[in-house]
Protein backbone atom coordinates (compact mmCIF):
# COMPACT_ATOMS: atom_id res chain seq x y z
CA UNK A 1 0.00 0.00 0.00
CA UNK A 2 1.78 3.47 0.96
CA UNK A 3 1.31 6.66 3.68
CA UNK A 4 -0.21 9.67 3.05
CA UNK A 5 -0.08 12.18 5.55
CA UNK A 6 -1.68 15.84 5.37
CA UNK A 7 -1.19 18.23 8.23
CA UNK A 8 -3.10 21.57 7.46
CA UNK A 9 -0.09 22.75 5.47
CA UNK A 10 1.72 19.76 3.40
CA UNK A 11 0.53 17.07 1.71
CA UNK A 12 3.02 14.02 1.92
CA UNK A 13 3.41 10.50 0.27
CA UNK A 14 5.56 8.35 0.22
CA UNK A 15 6.91 6.69 -3.30
CA UNK A 16 7.15 2.73 -2.84
CA UNK A 17 4.81 0.90 -5.51
CA UNK A 18 5.01 -2.85 -6.41
CA UNK A 19 7.44 -3.58 -3.30
CA UNK A 20 10.73 -1.72 -5.42
CA UNK A 21 9.61 0.23 -7.92
CA UNK A 22 8.89 3.76 -6.98
CA UNK A 23 6.53 6.73 -8.14
CA UNK A 24 4.79 9.72 -7.51
CA UNK A 25 1.61 9.11 -6.02
CA UNK A 26 0.40 12.70 -5.40
CA UNK A 27 -1.34 14.46 -8.04
CA UNK A 28 -2.54 17.99 -9.23
CA UNK A 29 -5.92 18.85 -9.74
CA UNK A 30 -7.93 21.71 -10.41
CA UNK A 31 -7.69 24.02 -7.61
CA UNK A 32 -5.36 21.64 -5.51
CA UNK A 33 -4.19 18.22 -5.07
CA UNK A 34 -5.19 14.70 -4.56
CA UNK A 35 -2.95 11.71 -3.42
CA UNK A 36 -4.01 8.08 -2.40
CA UNK A 37 -2.82 4.85 -0.79
CA UNK A 38 -3.65 1.54 -2.81
CA UNK A 39 -3.67 0.45 -5.77
CA UNK A 40 -1.68 2.47 -8.43
CA UNK A 41 -4.40 2.10 -11.30
CA UNK A 42 -7.32 3.43 -8.89
CA UNK A 43 -5.22 6.27 -7.95
CA UNK A 44 -4.40 7.25 -11.50
CA UNK A 45 -7.84 6.77 -12.45
CA UNK A 46 -9.06 8.85 -9.88
CA UNK A 47 -6.62 11.07 -10.49
CA UNK A 48 -7.58 11.37 -14.15
CA UNK A 49 -11.33 11.85 -13.53
CA UNK A 50 -10.35 14.82 -10.86
CA UNK A 51 -8.30 16.48 -13.26
CA UNK A 52 -10.15 15.74 -16.46
CA UNK A 53 -14.25 15.63 -15.18
CA UNK A 54 -16.45 13.05 -17.44
CA UNK A 55 -17.96 10.21 -15.34
CA UNK A 56 -16.97 8.99 -12.11
CA UNK A 57 -14.25 6.29 -12.81
CA UNK A 58 -15.86 2.53 -12.60
CA UNK A 59 -13.72 0.55 -9.72
CA UNK A 60 -14.52 -2.43 -7.59
CA UNK A 61 -17.11 -2.25 -5.35
CA UNK A 62 -14.24 -3.45 -2.75
CA UNK A 63 -11.52 -1.25 -3.21
CA UNK A 64 -8.14 -1.17 -2.10
CA UNK A 65 -7.75 2.72 -2.29
CA UNK A 66 -7.99 5.46 -0.28
CA UNK A 67 -7.92 9.02 -1.18
CA UNK A 68 -7.26 12.61 0.48
CA UNK A 69 -7.84 16.02 -1.65
CA UNK A 70 -6.40 19.15 -0.72
CA UNK A 71 -8.46 22.28 -2.28
CA UNK A 72 -7.14 25.51 -0.82
CA UNK A 73 -6.26 25.01 2.75
CA UNK A 74 -9.14 22.02 3.42
CA UNK A 75 -8.27 18.39 3.06
CA UNK A 76 -10.99 15.67 2.20
CA UNK A 77 -11.53 11.97 2.13
CA UNK A 78 -13.37 10.32 -0.97
CA UNK A 79 -15.73 8.10 -0.01
CA UNK A 80 -16.64 4.94 -0.94
CA UNK A 81 -18.02 3.61 -3.77
CA UNK A 82 -20.00 7.07 -4.92
CA UNK A 83 -16.35 9.30 -4.17
CA UNK A 84 -17.98 12.26 -2.68
CA UNK A 85 -15.39 14.38 -1.05
CA UNK A 86 -16.42 14.70 2.58
CA UNK A 87 -14.20 17.82 4.56
CA UNK A 88 -11.42 16.52 7.44
CA UNK A 89 -12.12 18.36 10.10
CA UNK A 90 -8.73 17.57 11.90
CA UNK A 91 -6.01 19.33 12.09
CA UNK A 92 -4.14 16.66 10.21
CA UNK A 93 -4.85 12.99 8.64
CA UNK A 94 -3.09 10.13 7.42
CA UNK A 95 -4.28 7.16 5.33
CA UNK A 96 -2.57 3.68 4.07
CA UNK A 97 -0.68 1.05 5.28
CA UNK A 98 1.24 3.22 7.42
CA UNK A 99 -1.30 5.43 8.78
CA UNK A 100 -1.01 4.75 12.38
CA UNK A 101 2.59 5.39 12.60
CA UNK A 102 2.19 8.58 10.49
CA UNK A 103 -0.67 9.77 12.89
CA UNK A 104 1.15 9.07 16.00
CA UNK A 105 4.09 11.50 14.52
CA UNK A 106 1.87 14.08 13.43
CA UNK A 107 0.00 13.76 17.35
CA UNK A 108 3.68 14.21 18.72
CA UNK A 109 4.30 17.87 16.13
CA UNK A 110 6.05 16.57 13.48
CA UNK A 111 4.88 17.96 10.21
CA UNK A 112 3.75 15.75 6.86
CA UNK A 113 7.08 14.96 5.28
CA UNK A 114 8.58 13.65 8.48
CA UNK A 115 5.26 11.30 9.26
CA UNK A 116 5.61 9.49 6.09
CA UNK A 117 9.55 9.37 6.92
CA UNK A 118 8.42 7.88 10.01
CA UNK A 119 5.82 5.32 9.12
CA UNK A 120 8.49 3.92 6.25
CA UNK A 121 10.70 2.92 9.22
CA UNK A 122 8.19 0.92 10.95
CA UNK A 123 5.46 -0.19 7.63
CA UNK A 124 7.50 -2.25 4.92
CA UNK A 125 4.55 -1.47 2.35
CA UNK A 126 5.81 1.97 2.64
CA UNK A 127 9.21 3.78 1.49
CA UNK A 128 11.76 4.66 -1.78
CA UNK A 129 11.66 8.36 -0.42
CA UNK A 130 8.55 11.21 0.21
CA UNK A 131 7.24 13.65 -2.27
CA UNK A 132 5.79 16.66 -0.78
CA UNK A 133 3.78 19.85 -1.91
CA UNK A 134 3.15 23.04 0.23
CA UNK A 135 -0.28 24.36 0.06
CA UNK A 136 -0.02 28.06 0.56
Amino acid sequence: MTTVAWDGKTLAADRRMAGYMTTCKIFPIPGGYVAGAGTMDQLVEVAAWLQEGGDKPRLPDDPESEFIVVRGSEAFWLTWPYLREVRIREPFAALGSGAEYALGALAMGADARTAVAVAAQFDPHTGGGVDAVDIS
